[in-house]
């Protein structure tokens, strides 16, 4: 059994607050929405005009947004997660793969239905500096960021040594964060969108670790180099 496959085995229990943590605080906010909480609408107003006006002061934070939005855009994320997919599939690597598609399908089943069942209409702005289609929440950049980077994370932290993990998880932490700031700062979404999005797909990820770690069958443990 690979260090993954056991550390998912060994971190059960932590998974499982997680995704319930995750999933309470998705809840909430999408509560809070589809309930037109007059405070979190105001505040989602009040954010998205502040960095609206700060785009369009400070050029560097408009290019930097879109190229940080561009790391969580869904043919980026697809690609990502197909490709480590099939490298992991190509070592033999099943529990690793499963997770990474789990993890991806599920968060992007979820966001859609979401999205449609809510119907929440992105925000307005005066001289809007991008444009998105469909609706505003959640932020399907922020989920897929979370579902696929995070899972990666997951992947690639057993694996990492000791000192390296804190780097590690920062970065992973932190473009999930830039992604979902993105999209505020570019005026397609509110935070409350990307902080559910973020939640939804990090509970996503939480739930394919616990997936697989129920599986100890010789069909999911990997083999040759994935040993």
């Amino acid at each position: 059994m690979t260090p993954v496959a056991k550390h998912l085995m060994i971190a059960a229990r932590p998974l499982g607050w997680t995704v319930a943590v995750c999933i309470v605080a998705f809840a909430v906010v999408l509560g809070l929405v589809a309930a037109h909480w007059p405070l979190l609408l105001s505040g989602d107003q009040a954010a998205d005009s502040a960095a609206h006006v700060d785009v369009l002061a400070q050029p560097w934070l408009l290019a930097a947004a879109r190229a940080a939005t561009t790391a969580g855009n869904s043919v980026v994320v697809n690609v990502v997660a197909a490709v480590v997919a099939v490298a992991l599939l190509i070592i033999r690597f099943w529990r690793g793969a499963v997770l990474v598609v789990v993890a991806r399908l599920g968060e992007l089943a979820s966001t859609t239905a979401v999205k449609d069942l809510l119907a929440r209409p992105r925000p307005t702005l005066l001289d809007p500096v991008d444009h998105a289609a469909g609706y505003s929440f959640p932020s399907g950049h922020a989920a897929g960021s979370a579902a696929v980077y995070g899972a990666l994370v997951v992947l690639l932290l057993p694996r990492a040594v000791r000192w390296s993990r804190a780097l590690l998880l920062a970065a992973g932490t932190l473009l999930i964060c830039a992604v979902a700031a993105s999209r505020v700062l570019l005026g397609v979404h509110y935070p409350s969108d990307v902080a559910a999005g973020a939640a939804l797909g990090l509970a996503w990820v939480g739930i394919a670790a616990l997936l697989i770690s129920r599986f100890k069958g010789t069909h999911f443990r990997p083999g040759g180099v994935g040993t």
